[in-house]
């Protein structure tokens, strides 16, 4: 019997019970004890370390001056409204975001961010640090890639959910003592759940991140679920928004991609591996990615390799470097990979040229109900999205189109009612789900997004991506 039974029946039984149906079960799951008593409120205006418990959400920010750690079996909760401001040593301002002064969290135990459209969770860095966020900028000059801070790792993590949650600005380096597996110099992700405890999951939904130096997010060898989020200015000369290892199962959906370095969804497992990657990829928008990666025959929309398994749907991939990629020097496992009626857009002859990624290594066929055509043919119609920005070619792509990694205008990649993108979608499928029975007693359940019957991530009823 799994826990995870118990969770939406927690707030009638006491600790005491709770710890004798524990005693019972025969498969524990780590994430039990601490999501049910989340501690006492946090109190102060600057998070000190350990920490667990409530963060209120109010209209004043706290502050983050060094790493912040969520203990083995203590849960951290940050409440709706809660902005937290990261500044660093208050006394070492010159060297903030250099490996000695680039505070994040560290998440051992369980980390729940449960912010609402209208109140969202903010983490962020100083206004004054920012720059122009607005500025089209190169990479080398744009403050969103200078990596202040260092994000969440949750490898220790039992689960880590995060519901209307933005984040960025991240990236700093790893000092001298990095954690195993890490080295000094490496930038952090804006997210890592490189999961050591069996059973650990992930959730990420209606979100935004921006501004990482390396990937958004990396997982490993988790369950979890990506839905409805928002992913601009991630890799400053490489990295994925979504980098997905071995042991990764689990839903990629309703996703905006704008100028990833190099994918906006890489998937990969490992040959022999205990549990083989298996991911769904549907209904999502993927605009003028992989344009900022620096190596050779890299970078695109989505790639699947080594051994990876999934079913890839219904994603508009527009004006990218590559289409969709399943890497021929190192093949996914293709007796379990399905796709069709990918929707694509290419404004150059190169960008057309790759819609099946050929220069970069593929074997990804044209699929009966994909929709391919020529330079500017099947223009989607987005709401507010430039697709005239010179792109150069594959080998050198154009200095203005690396610069185009995000967009002005929230809701921009929209379709309009006289989209040809609109009944597209191929519905008689079903998400992965790996985290649908996940409750977390009184305080969230994932809402995962079914195949929507219009390509990308915007559907005509209203559903899928809310940003």
């Amino acid at each position: 019997m799994k826990l995870t039974r118990f969770l939406s029946y927690s707030a009638a039984w006491g600790l005491a019970s709770l710890a004798g149906l524990l005693s019972s079960c025969e498969e524990l799951i780590y994430v039990a004890a601490p999501v049910t008593s989340v501690g006492q409120n946090f109190t102060g205006d600057t998070l000190r370390s350990p920490l667990k418990g409530t963060i209120a959400g109010r209209s004043a920010p706290y502050y983050m001056i060094g790493d912040v750690t969520v203990n083995e079996g203590d849960t951290l909760l940050l409440q709706a409204g809660v902005k937290i401001l990261v500044i660093g040593k208050p006394k070492s301002t010159a060297t903030f975001g250099q490996a000695t002064n680039n505070p994040g969290f560290v998440v051992n135990g369980t980390m729940l961010s449960l912010g609402t459209k209208t109140a969202p969770v903010v983490m962020t860095i100083s206004d004054n640090l920012k720059g122009d966020p607005s500025a089209v900028q190169p990479a080398s000059a744009d403050p969103a890639f200078k990596g202040y801070w260092g994000g969440i790792n949750a490898d220790n993590a039992a689960l880590l959910v995060l519901r209307w949650t933005d984040i960025g600005y991240v990236g700093g380096p790893y000092g001298a003592n990095a954690p195993t597996g890490y080295a000094a110099g490496d930038p952090k992700y804006g997210i890592s759940m490189l999961a050591k405890k069996p059973g650990a999951q992930f959730v990420l939904e209606d979100s935004y991140l921006h501004g990482t130096v390396d990937d958004g997010i990396r997982l490993q060898s988790c369950k979890f679920s990506v839905m409805r989020n928002r992913f601009e200015k991630t890799g400053k000369s490489g990295g994925e928004a979504i980098n997905l290892k071995a042991g990764c199962v689990g839903d990629v959906a309703y996703n905006t991609f704008v100028g990833s370095a190099t994918n906006g969804t890489k998937v990969a497992s490992a040959a022999g591996a205990p549990v083989q990657s298996n991911v769904a990829v549907y209904n999502n928008t993927y605009l003028n990615c992989g344009y900022r990666q620096t190596k050779a025959g890299r970078g695109g929309s989505i790639n699947y390799e080594v051994q990876a398994a999934g079913k890839v749907y219904n994603n508009l991939i527009v004006n990218c470097r590559f289409g969709m990629r399943l890497r021929s020097d190192d093949l996914p496992d293709l007796s379990k990979i399905s796709y069709d009626n990918q929707y694509y857009y290419g404004a150059t002859s190169y960008q057309v040229a790759e819609f099946s990624a050929a220069t970069a290594g593929s074997v990804t066929a044209a699929k009966l109900r994909d929709t391919r055509g020529g330079v500017g043919a099947n223009d989607p119609r987005f709401v507010a999205a430039d697709l005239t920005t010179p792109a150069g070619t594959t080998a050198a792509p154009n200095a203005t189109m690396q610069a185009t990694n995000f967009l002005k205008t929230n809701g921009a990649l929209r379709l309009l009612p006289t989209s040809p993108a609109l009944n597209q979608g191929f519905t008689t499928f079903a998400p992965i789900g790996s985290v649908s029975s996940l409750v977390v007693g009184g305080l969230f359940k994932p809402t995962v997004s079914l195949p929507g019957a219009d390509a990308g991530a915007y559907q005509a009823d209203g559903t899928g991506n809310q940003q």
